[in-house]
């Protein structure tokens, strides 16, 4: 270019000119050749792992690695909404399907605990760092069952090389800045794993641990929960629990609930030091204890028992965060009969603290024998005090009361 332009009598400073924007374009095109291979890479780890429609078996490595019959017992829709938004670094839950097995290799039979059948669950995971930095995620998923210490963690069992992986990164466990990759993850259970599933309500549980830094220092605290459905039945039944309060009694699968009575849309705020204070909303449910978790309820007898959940927003208006997993109100019962104080075992474990200026919710629970419940007329909440990371109550240990539909 630069010796057709001097023999058309173009000077040297044009031939200059022209050869630093010939530069840039070739300098940006790069930029866009960089740009499009990363949208293709993503593109093409999305469709390695592609929706699949009932009928189908999502993950054909089962039958062929197994050398036994896969046959579909549940699959769910697609796109589901299982999404953990870790600050800009999310981890979803896409699809699952469950499958059974039968009549496999002998090789496998390690992988069922000696057993000559089973049942495996495979996930299509999406992970998007949406961050401008490489983040670090060594947790994934698990499958809750009877409660929260009773799980299975993810696998990469019948994957092989279809786990969710980076493609930028050579360290295992991180992820570039704005990756977004999708693979599978499984889980493998036995006839009694799977049986024990369909007792409960089983839930997938997408951990936290999310970090900029190979040392988890400050990393993301928390999980997110969501239902894993097995069967139409069972689906039928979670959609109509969809409402109720998300305390441990629900997500932990502690107790299953039968509504009493719900008031929504209470909103009525107060102002407890620099925090405002919204009653959202309360539940009364009478719960029975799932199996397994009988022996938590026994001190109640057996006369059944009812769960008192109550909704509140926090906006949190001061320069500091406040911690709100030590909060323990009391319910007070008929004026002047007694009190009772709220169940932290039962309420939710996140979040721990309100950010500065930030706005969060908060759920207090408290349990009565369904006989005791059944005599009282008037409950009166009085929630409070907030308590410093040092033990000491705050704004002079002042507490708010908000009377409850009863």
């Amino acid at each position: 270019m630069l010796l057709l332009l001097v023999a058309c009598g173009g000077n040297e400073e044009q031939a200059s000119t022209n050869s630093s924007e010939d530069s840039k374009k070739e300098e940006n095109q790069s930029k866009n050749d960089q740009a499009e291979e990363i949208k293709n890479d993503q593109e093409a780890a999305e469709e390695s792992t592609p929706a699949t429609a009932s009928g189908e078996i999502m993950n054909p490595n089962i039958a062929e690695e197994s050398q036994g019959d896969v046959e579909e017992v549940y699959t769910s829709e697609n796109n589901l909404d299982y999404v953990h938004d870790m600050e800009g670094f999310k981890v979803s839950i896409d699809q699952y399907q469950i499958v059974k097995v039968t009549d496999m290799n002998e090789d496998m039979y390690i992988q069922f605990d000696d057993q000559t059948d089973g049942y495996v669950v495979t996930a299509k995971v999406t992970i998007d760092n949406t961050r401008d930095k490489p983040i670090y995620y060594p947790s994934y998923i698990r499958i809750q069952g009877v409660n929260e210490s009773d799980f299975l963690s993810s696998e990469k069992t019948f994957v092989r090389d279809q786990y969710p992986k980076s493609k930028v990164e050579d360290e295992p466990s991180k992820f570039g800045a704005g990756e977004k990759v999708s693979g599978f993850v499984t889980f493998t259970l036995t006839n009694d794993q799977y049986d024990v599933m369909t007792d409960v309500k089983p839930k997938f549980v997408i951990e936290g641990g999310a970090a900029d830094n190979d040392q988890f220092k400050d990393s993301f605290k928390g999980n997110a929960t969501f239902d894993l459905i097995y069967g139409e039945e069972q689906k039928a039944q979670v959609e109509s629990e969809a409402g109720l309060y998300p305390d441990q009694l629900t997500t932990g699968n502690m107790a299953d609930k039968e509504m009493i009575l719900e008031k929504a849309g209470i909103d009525k705020t107060k102002q407890l030091g620099d925090v405002e204070v919204t009653l959202n909303g309360v539940q009364y449910a009478e719960i029975k204890p799932t199996a397994g978790n009988e022996e938590r309820f026994s001190n109640f007898g057996d006369v059944g028992i009812v769960a008192v959940t109550i909704k509140l927003t926090l906006n949190n208006q001061s320069e500091s965060p406040i911690n709100i997993s030590l909060l323990s109100s009391h319910l007070l019962i008929d004026e002047d009969r007694g009190s009772v104080l709220s169940q932290l075992m039962v309420e939710p474990r996140e979040p721990k603290e309100i950010e500065a200026g930030e706005t969060g919710e908060k759920y207090h629970v408290f349990m009565f024998r369904k006989d005791d419940f059944e005599s009282m007329k008037k409950f009166d909440l009085e929630f409070g005090p907030f308590v410093g990371e040092d033990g000491k109550d705050l704004y002079k240990g002042k507490t708010v009361t908000f009377s409850l539909p009863r």
